[in-house]
């Protein structure tokens, strides 16, 4: 299986740097320092249980030199998505499949739009891992799994079974679920409110676990995602805000979210398919979300990248 990856940050990179270790066949597309570095270097996998370099054979900046994929994973961000649809539907076979892992809930219809809904996986990353220089990922303790399945919610398809295998090979974790659009969701609970706070208050977990008055804001971000969600049709389980509020007191200390990240560097930020997503899906249903909106509102002047 030829598997072209888009993009070779904390997602796409992660992903490249285990299933290249094991002899996958992997094509990388990326850009600018983290690019070169990897051409000289190779690609640096740090994660606490160790270190893994690899030297990509097949890694360009020009989406040309790419093609004839069975699987293209689509690991950019929110405001990236549509370029990186476009190239999926270039790139793939007639019998391939894209799989997005993007932080909102929205990767999967735009992809559709390109290469049809039967071609559109959904996916979902609980990692923590950034570009901490060019050419090294950092991969945070805490989480490490991948779920995906097809856009009606199902992982019984043969060709989510084929990525699994690849993924198992490679000691990525590939849980199943019941349904992964409900899975899509319940990560969308913790990481709309885990960004609003880390890149908001440019802070880290435990500084949220550790303040009464940041735990609160993190509660009431969790709660407006989830009314949301129900709002929208979404058969969340009744616990599911305390589920996520919980699962923040077991991430690690010095963990942020990638918008956080962004923020510091002074990158764009996703902010329209994460909390302005929230608030315009909270607005159609009749809503509110004061809390997502005063976050939203703090980071709209870094969302281009000019602040940081």
């Amino acid at each position: 299986m030829h598997i072209a990856i888009i993009g070779a940050g904390g997602i796409g990179g992660f992903l490249a740097a285990r299933l290249l270790s094991v002899g996958q066949d992997v094509s990388i597309l990326a850009r600018g320092a983290h690019l070169e570095a990897i051409r000289k270097g190779g690609l640096r996998l740090i994660e606490p249980e160790g270190e893994i370099l690899v030297h990509p054979p097949k890694i360009s900046a020009d989406p040309g030199d790419i093609g004839d994929a069975d699987l293209v994973i689509c690991a950019v961000k929110g405001p990236q998505m549509a370029q990186a649809a476009a190239i999926a539907g270039q790139w793939l076979k007639p019998d391939g499949v894209a799989l997005p892992f993007q932080n909102g809930v929205g990767a999967t219809e735009a992809l559709a739009k390109v290469v049809g809904a039967h071609r559109a996986l959904v996916g979902i990353a609980k990692i923590f891992c950034n570009i901490t220089a060019p050419g090294v990922l950092t991969r945070y303790g805490g989480p490490g799994a991948f779920i995906f399945g097809d856009h009606h919610g199902s992982q019984d398809t043969d060709k989510v079974s084929e990525i699994r295998s690849a993924l198992d090979l490679a000691g990525v974790d590939a849980p199943r679920v019941a349904d992964v659009n409900v899975a899509l969701w319940e990560k969308f609970l913790l990481f709309s409110a885990a960004s609003s706070m880390t890149a908001g208050a440019r802070c880290r977990f435990g500084q949220i676990r550790e303040d009464p008055d940041m735990a609160s804001a993190f509660h009431h971000l969790v709660a407006e995602a989830y009314a949301v969600a129900l709002a929208r049709g979404v058969a969340l389980e009744q616990d599911s805000v305390e589920r996520t509020v919980e699962i923040l007191q077991n991430l690690p200390a010095e963990g942020r979210t990638s918008m956080a990240h962004d923020v510091e560097l002074g990158k764009p930020l996703e902010l329209d398919s994460v909390g302005g997503a929230l608030l315009r899906m909270g607005r159609e249903s009749g809503v509110p979300t004061p809390y997502t909106h005063a976050f939203v509102a703090a980071l709209t002047p870094f969302k281009e990248g000019s602040g940081g």
